[in-house]
């Protein structure tokens, strides 16, 4: 099985070429993500994502329910528990990439996991009333006490939490708040040859621990700083994961076709090649196969499960 944990196949340009990609590229199921704070975003003159305006009231909102209908409108299959996931028979996992629809009621959480939404970043580009993320100054500091409510909720419904973008201090904030995993589906760890502002999406190792010693996963992301050869950069990155905290907590989180993937790897025909570099790597099948989606399978699973043994 081959499972991509956080991308936005279905979604622009080359959503449905990526679509189409992934029963010939051996990808059973994506993850994808709508964009909520889409409204408020632009790329700045370095073609980094930033707020560049205030949404009004019900903006985030409708974005989301947009974007939610357009993957809907796709034809594809769509996948609401772990079980639905069949090998050879391609489908989706809805997610939303920041918390900015809720604007003050948890309650559309509650819509969101009726829609069969399963996997919810709390932030993203545009700070919320959730917490800090790592790409502007500090408002919060952390976790805010809405964004441990909507942590609280999530977990009570049976919706992934998803901490990518959040501040070190956020994710220390959601480790002692969850009762279940929590993951970060796209991102890669620090290297001393990589600080600086320009690598502010990458994560230390002790936000990574954090996430791992909380049963969760982190998806080493294709980012656009691993150009011109993001596929062997990207499998790099994966093994410091691997080495830092173990295989049981590793995943593979591209985020293509967006961003720094496109135009570069736009669609899943190369997917194939991650598992193929694995075993010549020298892991093991049973360990490529947790790396490949098994790992992440775990945590929605426990995630479901635990939400359900609520309900009766």
């Amino acid at each position: 099985m081959l499972i991509d944990i956080h991308t936005h196949a279905g979604q622009g340009a080359n959503g449905i070429a990526a679509l189409e990609s992934m029963l010939p590229g051996g990808v059973d199921a994506v993850v994808s993500a709508v964009v909520a704070d889409k409204p408020a975003m632009r790329r700045n003159a370095e073609g980094r994502p930033e707020q560049f305006r205030t949404a009004d009231a019900g903006e985030y909102r409708a974005a989301t329910e947009n974007g939610i209908r357009a993957l809907e409108q796709r034809g594809i299959r769509l996948v609401r528990e772990a079980e639905e996931i069949k090998v050879g028979t391609p489908g989706i996992v809805l997610a939303i990439e920041g918390c900015h629809f809720v604007e003050g009621d948890l309650d559309r959480l509650d819509e969101m996991e009726a829609r069969g939404v399963r996997s919810i970043q709390l932030a993203h580009y545009v700070v919320n009333e959730m917490c800090d993320i790592q790409t502007a100054p500090e408002v919060h500091g952390g976790l805010t006490a809405m964004g441990k409510a909507a942590v609280r909720r999530m977990n009570e419904l049976g919706i992934i939490v998803d901490v990518t973008h959040c501040t070190e201090a956020t994710v220390r904030g959601v480790a002692a708040t969850a009762s279940v995993p929590f993951i970060c589906s796209h991102s890669n760890l620090v290297t001393d040859d990589l600080l600086g502002k320009d690598y502010c999406r990458f994560i230390s190792a002790e936000y990574a621990r954090m996430v791992a010693d909380g049963g969760g996963v982190v998806g080493a992301w294709l980012a656009s700083k691993l150009k011109p050869n993001p596929l062997p950069g990207l499998i790099s990155h994966m093994f410091r994961l691997i080495d830092t905290f173990g295989v049981e907590h590793v995943a593979i989180g591209t985020d293509m076709p967006a961003g720094g993937c496109a135009g570069v790897i736009d669609d899943f025909s190369r997917h194939r090649e991650l598992r193929t570099a694995l075993l010549d790597r020298g892991m093991n099948k049973d360990e490529v196969d947790k790396v490949c989606g098994g790992n992440w399978l775990r945590v929605f699973r426990t995630v479901r499960s635990a939400a359900m043994l609520r309900t009766h």
